[in-house]
């Protein structure tokens, strides 16, 4: 009886202390990354918008490919329910051709104060310049062009399906492939900078995406992006990194690239440019200028990735 009686007072002191003994917590001192809801990117819809472009043929300045994919991007952005502006002229190239262009303005939500800018350029290059034959013909401009529509098309199909906190403001820069040396590239950014058409609500922040469909793609720090725009890049990374995407993202500084972004910075906003590049060589995609850059070298996940990236980083700002 004795011993029974010491056995339940020993458990009853065990229990006692079991209770009085607090939960553990686990110590994080870094901020907890929570993913914003946002819809759902379907790859097969981003691909479909590189191929409908790529079916037009190349999108070089004054052919009839070019005119039917403007007044088809036109159409699409519309029918998402994006108020379309367009800039429309004739620049005089550096070998002293008209080339007439269509820089497209797309604005989601327009009243909302506080936007963020996403750009790409819709035309293709006119010449292979860095293939080893067929030199002088336009190519398909699948990823150098193509790509960054794709994915801004597909974003714009997606706003309207969940409220966001903040409005969206898309451009596609014309003629920006035209060039043969630095200043004779970005036509059509150049020409935006002087007149934006987007106050008075100005984005607070822009992101420019160029050859972002490679199955390897890979996207370093670019050198303007940092001077520009640090937070911003530093922001995109994060969030990219955090939803698994960082096979494509990589923290690595490159150097400085003349884009599209360049003249976005330079209207007073904010830019970073999603770029393919090889960090400390200098080349971009295998396939740049040359035939290689068809559909066959686009890549589903990686146009998902980019999209998915973009987006949560628009559905993440308050």
């Amino acid at each position: 009886m004795g011993k029974r009686i010491k056995y339940v007072l020993l458990l009853f002191g065990l229990i006692i202390l079991s209770c009085d003994e607090k939960p553990k917590v686990k110590i994080n001192n870094k901020p907890s990354f929570v993913l914003a809801e946002m819809p759902e990117v379907n790859a097969d819809s981003v691909y479909g918008f590189v191929q409908h472009q790529v079916d037009f043929g190349p999108r070089t300045p004054n052919s009839v490919a070019h005119k039917k994919c403007a007044d088809w991007m036109v159409k699409e952005l519309k029918r998402f329910g994006l108020a379309v502006q367009e800039q429309k002229g004739v620049q005089l190239a550096y070998d002293g051709k008209r080339l007439y262009f269509r820089n497209i303005i797309a604005r989601f939500t327009p009243d909302k104060k506080k936007r963020i800018l996403v750009t790409a350029h819709w035309d293709t290059r006119p010449w292979a310049d860095q293939d080893t034959g067929k030199i002088t013909e336009p190519i398909d401009g699948a990823n150098d062009g193509g790509s960054g529509v794709g994915v801004i098309l597909e974003i714009a199909r997606l706003l309207s399906q969940q409220p966001t906190n903040v409005g969206v403001d898309f451009v596609l820069f014309d003629i920006e492939d035209y060039g043969k040396t630095n200043g004779t590239f970005c036509y059509g950014s150049q020409y935006w900078m002087k007149n934006t058409l987007l106050a008075p609500n100005i984005p607070s922040f822009g992101i420019n995406l160029d050859m972002v469909g490679d199955v390897n793609a890979i996207f370093p720090y670019e050198a303007y992006s940092i001077e520009y725009a640090r937070p911003v890049i530093d922001k995109v990374w994060r969030v990219a990194n955090n939803m698994g995407h960082g096979r494509y993202f990589k923290n690595v500084q490159d150097g400085a690239v003349t884009d599209d972004h360049l003249y976005v910075n330079k209207a007073g906003i904010p830019c970073i440019d999603i770029i393919h590049r090889e960090p400390n060589t200098g080349s971009f995609a295998h396939s740049w200028h040359t035939h290689d850059d068809n559909m066959s070298n686009i890549s589903k996940e990686t146009l998902k990735a980019v999209t998915e990236t973009v987006l949560q980083t628009i559905y993440r700002e308050k």
